[in-house]
């Protein structure tokens, strides 16, 4: 089975960071071929890219796929993205983020990908946009809602917003949370300096 996931850009965020633990987990728990296509990473956050290119073969630059709306930057990614799941035929398209999310699932369709999966890790639309904005991110989610066949949300918000926006139908949508890697945080290290520092004894 070939998956091909598409976010908008691999910036240092949670979003991201999910994003690139089930592609890498699909590949080395359950020997899916799974890929990974992103925009290029533009921004201040930092870049998550090297984590993924770790693996040879998984990432694919987008070259025009951008978080700004860029009409026309936005018809050439969508072209770019149509070219590119017609090529490699995946069997799911898997998408994440605003742009992405929107420009991915209609290349997906015109492309004729059998399944096409959306995850919403937060609303492109709502009150942090001018009035003008909102309809249109509204409009375009309601558009690509229509050649989506299932919507995961990491939060039961999620799927209320989109649903109170008219987005998809109640049986579209599965809430999964996100999972999180809790080793770090599981392996206490026992430092005696440290503990006295901080004030606790030996058997606290």
């Amino acid at each position: 089975m070939r998956v091909t996931h598409v976010i908008t850009r691999l910036v240092v965020g949670g979003a991201q960071e999910n994003t690139i633990a089930t592609v890498l987990g699909l590949r080395a728990r359950h020997g899916v071929d799974a890929r990974l296509v992103s925009g290029p990473t533009i921004g201040p956050e930092g870049t998550l890219e090297d984590r993924v290119r770790q693996e040879p073969g998984v990432l694919t630059l987008a070259p025009n796929l951008i978080r700004a709306v860029h009409p026309l930057r936005d018809w050439l990614a969508l072209g770019w993205l149509t070219r590119e799941f017609r090529a490699t035929r995946p069997d799911i398209v898997h998408t994440h983020s605003g742009k992405a999310g929107v420009l991915g699932r209609l290349a997906a369709k015109r492309a004729g990908v059998p399944l096409i999966i959306h995850t919403i890790h937060g609303p492109s639309f709502g009150g942090f946009q001018g009035p003008v904005a909102n309809s249109v991110f509204t409009w375009a989610e309601r558009r690509a809602a229509r050649v989506t066949d299932h919507f995961i949300a990491v939060s039961q918000a999620m799927i209320d917003q989109y649903l109170t926006a008219g987005i998809g139908r109640p049986d579209q949508y599965s809430l999964i949370y996100s999972g999180f890697d809790l080793k770090p945080y599981s392996e206490s290290v026992n430092d005696p300096e440290l503990r006295a520092k901080l004030g606790f004894g030996p058997k606290d």
